[in-house]
């Protein structure tokens, strides 16, 4: 008896305690860390949607409409049709920064007053139905007295 208490006493000295089962305890976690990756790869390849041709034509119909829907914008708050393109770049520019987009049209209207249209006054004309207001009864009385 004394023998085996000694050689399992010589066997405990040699080995350090924990060493196997901190070996085996690694491989294990590598084995568990490889198939959690395995598994979120897997699952992130199943979360992503495939770039069909449906998708792709969805995606571009609705980049248009969101430059037609920052273009209205800015066309209300009257920036002029020829300066869209510099306006449309400010008003990302300020959509980015949280902004809502009729804060974001009105204020690159203010901000950048050579972006806006210039309004001209349109002359109105006012056709009278007896034909007693306008210009020419006051001529055709001047050469009817003649």
């Amino acid at each position: 008896m004394q023998t085996d208490v000694t050689e399992n006493n010589k066997t405990a000295e040699n080995e350090k305690p924990g060493d196997i089962s901190e070996s085996k305890a690694g491989a294990e976690q590598k084995q568990n860390a490889d198939q959690t990756a395995e598994q979120t790869a897997e699952q992130n390849a199943e979360q992503k949607p495939e770039t069909s041709p449906e998708a792709k034509r969805i995606e571009e119909l609705s980049e248009k409409l969101s430059d037609a829907e920052t273009k209205l914008y800015l066309l209300l708050a009257g920036i002029a049709k020829e300066k869209l393109p510099e306006a449309t770049r400010l008003f990302r520019l300020m959509s980015k920064e949280g902004r809502t987009p009729e804060e974001a049209a009105q204020l690159i209207a203010e901000s950048y007053p050579y972006l806006r249209s210039v309004r001209h006054e349109v002359p109105r004309f006012s056709a009278s139905g007896s034909g007693d207001g306008d210009g020419f009864t006051a001529i055709r009385s001047i050469f009817a007295k003649r």
